[in-house]
């Protein structure tokens, strides 16, 4: 059964066959495949707690910035780092023999997406987080500091929206 412009991916033909592309041990691409979903879960599962951060601050300023403190740290040393493996892993996948390749529409737009998402992190969602945290420290019930907390959520959810489209398209693989 040929799934999309992919070869099925039984090992065995109907003849009793190998396939050309299966060896009958693991291929190093279903290790990259494997490294790269575990990646996303783990980079997309912290973005997803961060609002529950937000909300266990409440009013308390001090709480509020230790949370700032603990998202920023948590995009750093967690989420950053695993759509960095993401992106290696992903390309490893096409790279090392699978079925996939960097022409098909889906993977092409996820690579897209990818970088866009990458430059609106560094470029404008992480200087706006740096934004709220000087004035959580300095200024938690301005004005300034709610316009501040409200683009950062805002920046901070367009991402997130952006990088579960790129999930999807990895799920669904349609053919455009």
């Amino acid at each position: 059964e040929v799934v999309g412009n992919r070869p099925p991916l039984s090992p065995v033909g109907p003849s009793g066959a190998r396939k050309p592309w299966h060896n009958g041990v693991m291929q190093i691409w279903i290790a990259f495949k494997l490294i790269h979903i575990l990646s996303v879960i783990v980079a997309v599962g912290a973005n997803l707690t961060y609002q529950f951060w937000y909300s266990r601050a409440g009013k308390s300023p001090e709480q509020l910035v230790w949370v700032i403190g603990t998202v920023r740290a948590l995009d750093r040393r967690v989420a950053n780092p695993a759509y960095i493996v993401a992106a290696i892993t992903g390309a490893g996948i096409i790279l090392s023999g699978s079925p996939y390749t960097f022409a098909m529409p889906w993977i092409s737009l996820s690579m897209l997406l990818y970088i866009a998402v990458a430059i609106l992190g560094g470029a404008v969602y992480a200087p706006a987080m740096r934004r709220q945290a000087a004035l959580a420290e300095s200024a938690p019930a301005s004005a300034e500091y709610a316009a501040a907390a409200g683009r950062s959520r805002m920046l901070g959810m367009t991402a997130t929206g952006l990088v579960l489209v790129i999930a999807c398209l990895m799920v669904v693989q349609p053919t455009f």
